[in-house]
């Protein structure tokens, strides 16, 4: 491998194009090849960046040479499209979730470690000085609320639960200390979409531990919050002030009195640009000079959950997704 990295950007959507910018202004970095069935798609990216553009994946890998790529296309095609790219012998960071089903998950994973190259998920959220901060001084939490709710949704291939809610989960799973007791889920499907447009779910950790989440993209405004209870502190985030993460810590405070007193400690956290510390992490293990943040163990668990919520949800859907393609 060369002093600078040739990377590629399969899929040019709203995502792909983040990707596109990061990798187009790190040091080091050649954003060599685009990947975008969409020809419009196509043109943008080859003025904005210069670089050469595909239809599709194999007219890429039959024309170029990558290190690196990124696979920021429709949830259903990540396994097929990082396993191919895997295959190249080409480094993969894959959008989350890393596959509709922990099967194909299972299988990347495995493929990545019998090839010895590097796969990343794109939890961007575990890039988040707020969220790096909660992981270090939580300990013993005995309920999590967890809510992210959008008036609407970019991703139609797989519902809320695989779109939004994972981040949460991810994120509460790596708070906890405890393998799940009981699951409950419940949801809506509006407009004739196949999938789950409202999800709420519960889930209780062996040591009692209650985790509630919420997530929509048909509410009539943004949110992303996340409060986190100790017996002694509560934790609230709210992420929704991009770039900023507000953190408020409640604690109580000794009173010789009856009345309830609690000290609130309040932060703004600057979140500097979280995908470009993702990339610039997987680029780094890459070059063997980073651990991961997040294993693919990791990511197989939440993924889990996840799948599992799908199916007591709905197991028409979860049996669609299951099924293998014509």
């Amino acid at each position: 491998m060369s002093d600078t990295f040739r990377v590629a950007v399969v899929g040019f959507g709203v995502m792909g194009r983040y990707h596109a910018n990061v990798y187009a202004a790190l040091p080091g970095v050649e954003l060599h090849a685009v990947v975008e069935p969409e020809a419009d798609r196509r043109r943008a990216a080859a003025e904005l960046y210069g670089c050469a553009t595909f239809a599709d994946l194999s007219s890429m890998l039959a024309t170029v040479r990558v290190d690196a790529a990124s696979v920021a296309s429709p949830t259903s095609t990540h396994h097929e499209l990082a396993s191919r790219l895997l295959e190249e012998g080409v480094h993969v960071l894959v959008e989350k979730p890393v596959a509709t089903l922990v099967s194909e998950a299972k299988a990347l994973a495995a493929q990545s470690r019998r090839l010895g190259l590097v796969m990343q998920v794109g939890h961007i959220t575990r890039f988040y000085k707020a969220v790096q901060r909660l992981r270090l001084e939580v300990r013993l939490p005995y309920l999590i609320e967890a809510r992210r709710l959008t008036p609407s949704a970019r991703i139609r291939d797989v519902g809320v639960i695989l779109d939004l809610m994972i981040h949460d989960i991810d994120i509460v799973l790596s708070l906890v200390d405890s393998p799940v007791a009981t699951v409950g889920v419940a949801g809506h499907t509006i407009n004739g979409s196949p999938f789950e447009d409202v999800a709420a779910a519960q889930i209780v950790f062996a040591n009692g531990c209650i985790a509630r989440f919420l997530a929509s993209r048909v509410a009539p405004d943004a949110e992303r919050s996340l409060v986190v209870a100790e017996a002694n502190r509560t934790f609230r985030l709210d992420f929704a002030r991009e770039p900023h993460t507000e953190m408020a810590i409640y604690q109580p405070r000794p009173s010789n009195d009856d009345n309830n007193h609690v000290h609130v400690d309040r932060h703004v956290i600057f979140e500097d640009n979280p995908l470009r510390k993702e990339l610039s992490h997987f680029l780094a293990r890459i070059r063997l000079s980073a651990t991961p943040i997040g294993t693919l163990e990791d990511d197989l668990r939440a993924l889990t959950l996840a799948s599992d919520l799908i199916q007591r949800l709905n197991p028409q859907v979860a049996t669609a997704l299951a099924a293998p393609a014509d």
